[in-house]
């Protein structure tokens, strides 16, 4: 599949794979850009120009005509910005195909020291209590902070996805299931880890 027609987690994935070689490689274009897209965490999507070439695609505004930002390019930005973070001073990749946020968040607690009010668990059942992105958002960030100090790695991809259907009516319920199904798997039900990117 090309990116000009991929779904916006595909051409998200595929730009986060090319930055994430390039970074891992110390090409100082690569290191430049995610500094770039850090600084624009936080802030609305379409704010900062300077990082427009990767949170904008031409399949993120087909049939969108209005000048606020796409619900493709919110999630890019946001899922682009967020992965800038992840993988900041980290030697190995940070954005792995397959590997959903729930199962990622899940890895964070000892499968023998799993219960219901570990801290983990804790701020996970937060994200559930989201009603709008911009305050998922901050959740999500805090929960990329902790991945990224315990080196475990998500499919940005994935995510973007993720916050794509967050944005469409019956969206947020669809997106809360699918991480709580993945992080109440049982440990020894999981398959192995995928290969990373």
């Amino acid at each position: 599949m090309t990116e000009t027609t991929a779904r916006p987690g595909a051409v998200v994935g595929s730009r986060i794979s090319a930055l994430q070689k390039g970074y891992l490689a110390n090409r100082s274009d690569s290191v430049a850009t995610l500094v770039r897209l850090r600084r624009a965490a936080g802030k609305p999507p379409g704010s900062v120009l300077e990082i427009l070439d990767y949170t904008t695609a031409e399949e993120f505004v087909v049939g969108w005509s209005a000048d606020e930002p796409s619900r493709a390019e919110i999630a890019a930005h946001h899922a682009m910005s967020l992965y800038s973070i992840h993988q900041q001073s980290q030697r190995t990749p940070m954005h792995a195909r397959d590997r959903s946020l729930g199962t990622a968040i899940r890895r964070l607690i000892p499968a023998d020291d799993y219960k219901p009010d570990h801290a983990v668990a804790r701020r996970f059942a937060i994200l559930g209590t989201a009603d709008e992105l911009s305050e998922l958002i901050h959740h999500l960030r805090g929960m990329v902070q902790l991945l990224r100090v315990a080196g475990i790695a998500i499919d940005y991809g994935r995510l973007t996805e993720d916050l794509l259907t967050w944005q469409h009516s019956g969206g947020p319920d669809r997106v809360r299931l699918r991480w709580g199904r993945d992080f109440h798997v049982p440990p020894k039900a999981r398959p192995a880890d995928s290969e990373q990117l």
